[in-house]
C-alpha cells in the first residue's frame, strides 16, 4: 500500500492554521506528518519551503520548537511524526539533548537533510539505540563508491532526492544505477520538490511519496479556504494510492 507523508513547518503560517490543519488532514488520506524544524539557511529545500521559514524564525530556537510539538501533539493526538532539519541547529542544542527530546516526546523518525554519514555518524548511533529511525537523505547524483558505502549501513528508512520536481535535479532521467540499491529497502520515500500531479504519474512504482512544497503552495494559495485545500489533498491521495 501506498503511504503519503505531509511535510509542513512547524505552525506555519500560524500557530491556529497550523493545528487545525494537522488535525483534519490524517481524513483526507495522508499517511505519515514531517514537521520541519525552521532553519534561515535552508536553500536545498528550494523557494517555496525556504520562504515560509521566514515567517517562523523570530523569537525562535529547538526549546520552543519542542515546545510547541509536545502541546502539538497533545492536542490533535498524532503519533506518526517525522521531523525534519538541518545539521547546525541540532549540533548548537546539542546532539544528546536533542536526541533525549525526541525520545521523550516519542517521535518516531528523523530526517537530517545536510547530514553525511561519510563523516560523522555520531547522531545516527545514539537516535539508533534510542530507537529512533534515522532517515538518510540520498540525492541523485549520488556516486557509486558513496552508494557502496551506504549498502554497508543499510538503513531502514530512506529519502530519495526527486529528479524533476522544484528541488530536484531536472538533468538527470533515470533512477536505474540505484536499482540494486533500492531492491534492498523495505522503506523508501520520494519527494523533495514534488509539485503537481504530473510528477506522481512520472514516478508512480515508488511506494511512498511526500508533498512539502505542493502543500505549502496550497495553503499559500487557499488559506481562507479549508476545504478547497483538503478537497485538493484528497485527490492527490487518491491518485497517488491507486495508479
Amino acid at each position: 500500500m501506498k503511504k503519503i507523508i505531509c511535510f509542513i513547518p512547524l505552525n506555519y503560517p500560524n500557530n491556529v492554521f497550523f493545528n487545525y490543519f494537522i488535525n483534519n488532514i490524517i481524513k483526507y488520506g495522508i499517511d505519515f506528518i514531517e514537521i520541519g524544524i525552521p532553519y534561515i539557511d535552508s536553500i536545498a529545500d528550494g523557494n517555496i519551503v525556504s520562504n515560509s521559514y521566514k515567517f517562523l524564525i523570530k523569537n525562535y530556537n529547538i526549546k520552543n520548537f519542542f515546545n510547541s510539538v509536545y502541546n502539538f501533539k497533545l492536542i490533535n493526538n498524532i503519533n506518526i511524526v517525522i521531523i525534519m532539519s538541518y545539521y547546525n541547529p541540532i549540533i548548537q542544542f546539542n546532539e544528546y539533548n536533542f536526541v533525549y527530546l525526541l525520545n521523550l516526546l516519542k517521535i518516531d523518525s528523523i530526517l537530517i537533510i545536510d547530514y553525511n554519514l561519510e563523516c560523522n555518524n555520531f547522531l545516527y548511533k545514539i537516535s539508533k539505540k534510542k530507537k529512533i529511525n534515522f532517515i538518510n537523505f540520498i540525492s541523485c547524483n549520488i556516486s557509486n563508491k558513496k552508494n557502496f558505502f551506504l549498502n554497508k549501513f543499510f538503513l531502514y528508512f530512506n529519502y530519495f532526492s526527486y529528479i524533476k520536481g522544484i528541488t530536484g535535479d531536472k538533468k538527470f532521467k533515470k533512477v536505474k544505477y540505484l536499482n540494486n540499491y533500492l531492491k534492498k529497502l523495505n522503506y523508501f520515500i520520494f519527494g523533495f520538490g514534488l509539485s503537481n500531479l504530473k510528477d506522481i504519474i512520472f514516478m508512480k512504482k515508488i511506494k511512498n511519496f511526500v508533498f512539502g512544497s505542493f502543500i505549502i503552495y496550497l495553503i499559500n494559495k487557499y488559506y481562507f479556504n479549508y476545504k478547497k485545500i483538503f478537497k485538493m489533498i484528497k485527490i492527490i491521495s487518491f491518485i497517488n494510492k491507486n495508479i
